[in-house]
């Protein structure tokens, strides 16, 4: 009972006007989790600073083009494992304010789904943007959630990070449903954005000029690396099998002049057939 009241009182915060409303997963999607090795998992479960590079700064940039967005972290881990270093995470990656929602009982299935309902029809946005990653079932339920208010004059912005693939080891990973897009750097997002009228000309420059020459940077780290190569702000972490993204920005290529090179860096990283 608690809870529910903790969380209308957090909706009471939302602004009359909001129309847009940013869902975020944290764990995989912002932060680095690798939630498919219990022993990994464990190492990062206590890791408040490791953070796929360029979503704080795809988030703010969010936030400055959208003043009526509304931001939520909401996860899936339990609140009395997770939610002490989420909220250190957030802060310490500088992540734009938010109200961030962990589950409380022991019902996994369908917390999200709970309150992404609740959420929607609290703040009543007509612009949602979800963005979760494909080692659980983040793709389902922001599928199941859009078709349950196809009814409604509400435009969902769906993307799902590649994280694991569908191979002998990693056969659980989710594939993007329906109109989702999977990516594997936020300069991908920042594209689809701009096409939605949700990110100005001029903020996906700003994420050209300052992450594209990261991503030519970085380095790849091979599978079995250890864990702690991977601390801080990484854009390829060790454990990440991006062979299922489906490429879909060459029209980047004739814009910015560096994405020539971003797209091979990505399709080399991910083993991507040309």
């Amino acid at each position: 009972m608690k809870n529910w009241i903790a969380l209308v009182i957090l909706l009471l915060g939302f602004t009359a006007e909001a129309r847009t409303l940013l869902v975020s997963d944290v764990d995989d999607t912002i932060k680095l989790a690798h939630v498919k090795d219990i022993t990994e998992a464990i190492r990062f479960s206590r890791d408040d600073v490791s953070r796929f590079a360029g979503m704080n700064a795809l988030y703010d940039l969010i936030v400055n083009d959208q003043p009526d967005l509304e931001i939520v972290y909401l996860s899936n881990a339990p609140n009395w494992l997770m939610g002490n270093t989420h909220r250190r995470f957030l802060l310490n990656g500088k992540f734009p304010s938010g109200t961030y929602i962990p589950r409380t009982d022991l019902s996994a299935d369908f917390h999200k789904l709970t309150h992404l309902r609740r959420l929607i029809n609290e703040v009543k946005p007509d612009k949602v943007i979800l963005l979760g990653d494909n080692g659980e079932r983040d793709a389902e339920f922001y599928n199941k959630i859009s078709l349950e208010f196809a009814h409604k004059p509400i435009q969902f912005y769906q993307f799902i990070r590649i994280v694991y693939s569908n191979n002998f080891m990693d056969f659980q990973a989710a594939r993007p449903l329906g109109q989702q897009v999977g990516f594997v750097t936020p300069l991908e997002v920042s594209f689809e954005l701009e096409k939605a009228g949700l990110l100005t000309s001029s903020s996906v420059q700003w994420m050209i000029d300052n992450f594209a020459q990261s991503i030519l940077m970085a380095p790849s780290y091979s599978a079995g690396a250890s864990s702690f190569m991977a601390n801080g702000d990484v854009v390829f972490p060790y454990f990440v099998n991006c062979r299922d993204l489906a490429w879909s920005w060459d029209d980047s290529l004739s814009r910015f002049a560096i994405m020539k090179d971003v797209k091979g860096r990505i399709f080399d990283r991910c083993k991507l057939k040309p």
